[in-house]
């Protein structure tokens, strides 16, 4: 079901390795570029045809299923279970998940019960312990794991996730999983983890940037979406808005421009991973025969380093919230709210930042992270790595195990889109006070392209930390950075192929 029709729905509501190749799944791979090229994977195609299909039995009753999730703190928003004691979910979106839940459950006869983790430490800690040790042991605990992302890619690599491409129970093609993602994630055209309209935690993670309308009326600013319609919505055309709309300025006359004056675009040092990725450019990705490569240094990718630079060191429009760390531990809050005291023109966050615009007086609206340039035939949405959980079915368990779980969560996914979906869209959009066919747009676009990088999630030689460290180098410095780390980076993405490929011989 495509996003447009369940946010009108909302709208309405509200207003009244060559060896590795040897997998047979579908995800597209992208070629290795020439010099001078990006690692741009192809334009996608919609498709109208609906070929979404999913097993219906009953073969299942009186079985229960278990998943294992991981939780960042205790205010976790449950995908599966109650959320009715939780007061940072939303009702809506609380009801939506347990009827959800309770359909999947009465259609197949199973009971779903969900154990929750929490893990402060996000990845490497104790959810990744846990699942190492029945994993290994053979066990077969759990029958659906939720881990964060860049646990779900360690996971992957030892041989303790299935491959999704080709399981019997599950179809990835289906358009309630994010097909950006598996194919940005998949290697050897095996998908061992995915996300979609069940996936509220890729969901929030993916990154957007809100304007604020009421600094764009007082600068006589046009609202950006026609820019975004005809691909003009690029890095040069936001510094253009930011100088046109001349909001710098030193209100507590310190000598610099901090959170607390005016300016023109909240942002941090992950900005520079969503620009680099929104530009079409990956630290590492796969070529047609789902081998994956470093692809993060080319001609193109030099010149969008550069242009991204020159957004995040402007130091009269750019405030970035790593710098004031030293204030609170969550300096990107105190930055949210000058963006909601009319500071700043653009906050530059993930879409969970639009669940805490509800005491904004002046209306704000949400767009895509922007183009490189004018040539670039689409726009992409980063979901962070750190950020994001996603779905996976632990390698090991019976055939009959292993199977009852994929139909399960394809089934999950399934009664996801007009539940789940629709109250999670429902809930994006509560504090918008002039909500527009425009934004509903906007926020098709931005989880229509949602994906990730593969260099990221396999935090492969470094490369990651090294491409935000820029930020604080001199423009030029793209190269020499690179080449410090290159043969190291080449080394660890070797090492990762040998590894896949000795588990596709196993």
């Amino acid at each position: 079901m495509k996003m447009k029709k369940l946010l009108c729905i909302c709208l309405v509501c509200i207003f009244a390795l060559v060896p590795l190749a040897s997998c047979d799944g579908n995800a597209p791979g992208v070629s290795q570029p020439q010099e001078g090229t990006s690692s741009l994977p192809s334009e996608s195609t919609d498709v109208s045809v609906n070929t979404d299909s999913f097993v219906e039995t009953d073969e299942f009753r009186g079985e229960v299923i278990k998943v294992f999730t991981a939780a960042f703190n205790d205010s976790y928003v449950t995908e599966i279970g109650d959320n009715s004691n939780n007061e940072t979910c939303a009702e809506a979106l609380s009801v939506a998940i347990k009827e959800r839940t309770e359909a999947v459950e009465d259609a197949y006869g199973v009971t779903i019960e969900e154990e929750i983790l929490i893990d402060p430490k996000r990845y490497g800690g104790t959810f990744l312990a846990a699942v190492r040790e029945f994993g290994y042991s053979g066990t077969g605990e759990y029958d659906i794991l939720y881990p964060c992302l860049l646990d779900a890619g360690t996971m992957a690599a030892e041989g303790l996730l299935m491959d999704l491409s080709t399981a019997a129970g599950i179809r990835i093609q289906n358009s309630w999983w994010d097909q950006t993602f598996i194919a940005d994630t998949a290697i050897g055209n095996c998908t061992y983890y995915l996300t979609g309209d069940i996936g509220l935690r890729a969901k929030n993670a993916a990154g957007c940037l809100y304007f604020n309308k009421k600094l764009m009326d007082d600068a006589g600013i046009e609202y950006p979406y026609q820019l975004v319609r005809d691909k003009q919505w690029t890095i040069e055309k936001i510094l253009e808005l930011m100088k046109q709309a001349d909001l710098s300025e030193d209100l507590d006359k310190d000598g610099k421009i901090t959170y607390h004056d005016m300016y023109g675009w909240a942002g941090q040092n992950g900005d520079m991973q969503k620009l680099f990725y929104a530009a079409g450019e990956r630290i590492a990705a796969v070529d047609e025969a789902g081998v994956p490569y470093i692809s993060i240094y080319n001609e193109r990718s030099a010149k969008v380093v550069d242009s991204i630079l020159d957004l995040l060191q402007d130091s009269e429009d750019y405030v970035c919230g790593d710098d004031y760390f030293n204030e609170s531990s969550t300096p990107m809050n105190m930055l949210l709210d000058s963006f909601k005291a009319d500071q700043c023109l653009f906050y530059s966050g993930g879409m969970e930042d639009a669940l805490k615009l509800g005491d904004m007086k002046s209306d704000f609206g949400i767009l895509p992270s922007p183009l490189f340039d004018e040539s670039q035939e689409q726009y992409y949405t980063q979901v962070g790595a750190w950020s994001a959980n996603a779905y996976c079915i632990p390698y090991g368990l019976s055939d009959e195990r292993s199977y009852r779980a994929q139909v399960i969560l394809d089934a999950l996914g399934a009664y996801s889109v007009d539940t789940v979906a629709t109250a999670y869209y429902d809930v994006v959009l509560q504090y918008q006070k002039l909500r527009t066919d425009d934004d509903v747009e906007m926020l098709e676009l931005i989880f229509d392209c949602a994906g990730a990088d593969l260099g990221a999630v396999y935090r492969v030689g470094g490369l990651s930390n090294m491409l935000t460290q820029l930020i604080e180098k001199p423009k030029g410095s793209f190269a020499s950075s690179y080449e410090t780390l290159e043969s190291g980076a080449k080394a660890e993405m070797d090492k990762l192929i040998e590894t896949f490929a000795q588990r596709e011989e196993e």
